[in-house]
């Protein structure tokens, strides 16, 4: 027994500290000493302290020391370090004396000599929360998706009509012939491509059925070798240019058209965009503490072109703060509309600014063709109408010849083929009516307007409750090699290291230090004020 006259214990009860290390304080010895004396049940100087044994005798009654959990002592053996340790058993050793068996928290003791380095960090709570900063896997449960809803309670960019169909013109592809008027020779150039025919842009159907039979009228229909929808976006033509074609029959009115007409410098049109807010809540407007919540696979924007093309873009790649997507498109049969993300990080590089990321573009569905109606009997009689007139000219003179002749079968040749002439007109003149172009209209996602359809997707309200307190308790995966954050914020911080890294050195016993370097790779949750301690909801925020 050593007789120590600068000794000093203090026994405590209710000390909310565990064996387990799961929460520990990052207290300095000064402040672990002023907690044990605000919570202690006995305090003693000069006591007798048993060399290195586990155990203390006290002269505390017993019926006073079996209530205490902790206990903190000053032992000039140990350079006048204080040393703080758990009661595991307390026995009566007479009326005024008890033995205190102790197990030394090793953390709480050695804290205010720890050297923190670096090593390889699994997971910790991170000092900078920015929205996309912290995107690494977490392989947690997500649940089923539902659509975002805005502050109002409705549907947000679900079925989303972009626009670019707002008005659609109609266009036929025909020979230079085909033109209706005079015009200056365009260029049959269309998005950097030669074309034989020439896109005549019409405004509407009734515009297009007056061109269709004044081209069978006056020159012909086999001049027109399709016609299809173009919106009017696409044909970007101010309605003031449109060319008007006088009427040209009586009681007939005019009708205008235009050339659709796209530069060879300027393969695509512009059609304009769409911005979409970035998300502030997930499901059920549940706002997450943690704001890794607001990215994927979180939430995510969900672009589909209704004819088996879908695409997910991920909030946290938008360089911009909103999520703002362009629409290009060039002219053709169908057309060829395209929408992609601008200001949206490239895979591999880190320099996105002011850049349109056509690589994770997604393609709209084609714009069906048309028909239209082609009077076979008119342009039979319009291409015709030449050789029916020699030929009526040339039996009507071998009829007169006849006569004057006296040749009767002059006459009667002459006669038979007047006769074979109106025949063949009126063979053609009961021939139906025959359908040219696209005849199959009946396209169902043009009838629901052929466009983009876009939905926010966000996890359950349920999940993300799950999701948002794990984060909070034990924050996030990180997997780097640093210098842990063990004081980022205000209330607690909670730490893990990866395989057999030492992340603590000082001047520490070497089985103590192995012993609190074993915590850390265990992981371990440190608060910062004691009234907190085991509290895990309590709001953290970053220091």
């Amino acid at each position: 027994m050593i007789d120590n006259k600068n000794s000093e214990i203090i026994l405590c009860s209710g000390i909310k500290l565990d064996k387990n290390y799961e929460n520990v304080l990052s207290y300095n010895e000064e402040q672990m000493v002023n907690l044990c004396r605000n919570n202690s049940i006995y305090t003693a100087r000069e006591y007798s302290f048993l060399g290195n044994t586990n155990y203390i005798d006290i002269e505390c009654p017993y019926e006073s020391a079996m209530y205490s959990n902790y206990v903190a002592f000053l032992n000039p053996t140990f350079g006048n370090k204080w040393i703080f340790a758990w009661v595991t058993d307390v026995k009566l050793i007479n009326p005024k004396t008890s033995r205190i068996f102790f197990e030394i928290d090793v953390f709480s003791t050695w804290y205010s000599r720890f050297n923190v380095g670096q090593a390889f960090i699994e997971r910790e709570h991170v000092s900078d929360d920015t929205v996309g900063l912290h995107t690494l896997p977490e392989n947690l449960e997500l649940g089923e998706y539902i659509t975002q809803t805005d502050n109002n309670d409705t549907v947000v960019d679900n079925l989303t009509d972009l626009g670019y169909l707002g008005d659609v013109w109609l266009v036929a592809g025909v020979s230079e012939i085909g033109i209706p008027i005079a015009t200056p020779v365009q260029e049959k150039k269309y998005s950097g491509i030669n074309s034989g025919l020439l896109y005549l842009v019409f405004k509407n159907g009734t515009e297009l059925d007056k061109y269709i039979k004044d081209t069978e009228r006056n020159l012909s229909e086999s001049n027109i070798y399709t016609v299809f929808i173009i919106p009017k976006k696409l044909a970007n033509i101010p309605e003031a240019s449109f060319i008007t074609v006088p009427a040209s029959v009586e009681d007939d009115i005019p009708y205008s058209f235009q050339f659709a007409y796209m530069p060879d410098s300027n393969y695509e049109n512009d059609m304009g965009g769409i911005g979409i807010g970035k998300p502030e809540f997930l499901d059920n407007h549940y706002v997450p503490v943690n704001k890794k919540l607001l990215t994927f696979p979180y939430c995510y924007l969900n672009i589909t072109n209704n004819v088996g093309i879908t695409k997910d873009y991920h909030y946290e790649l938008f360089n911009t703060s909103d999520c703002e997507f362009k629409i290009l498109g060039a002219i053709g049969v169908g057309c060829s509309i395209k929408m992609y993300p601008k200001d949206y990080a490239f895979k591999g590089n880190d320099d996105t600014s002011n850049a349109d990321n056509k690589l994770h573009g997604i393609d709209a569905s084609k714009l069906p063709t048309c028909g239209w109606i082609s009077d076979s009997y008119t342009n039979w009689l319009t291409s015709n109408s030449v050789n029916i007139g020699l030929s009526a000219t040339r039996d009507l003179f071998q009829v007169s010849a006849g006569i004057v002749s006296g040749n009767p079968m002059g006459i009667v040749g002459g006669f038979l083929g007047i006769a074979n002439t109106m025949s063949t007109i009126y063979e053609h003149s009961l021939q139906p009516a025959s359908a040219r172009g696209g005849v199959n209209q009946g396209d169902l996602v043009f009838a629901r307007r052929n466009t983009f359809n876009i939905y926010k997707m966000s996890i359950k309200r349920e999940n993300a409750i799950i999701i948002d307190r794990y984060f909070s308790r034990f924050g996030y995966k990180v997997n780097i090699v640093k210098t842990p954050n063990l004081n980022s914020r205000s209330k607690f911080n909670f730490i893990k290291v990866g395989g057999m890294d030492e992340l603590i050195s000082g001047n520490i016993p070497a089985s103590d230090l192995e012993k609190i370097n074993s915590l850390f790779r265990k992981g371990i949750t440190i608060f910062h004020n004691y009234s907190d301690i085991g509290n895990y909801t309590i709001s953290n925020p970053i220091v």
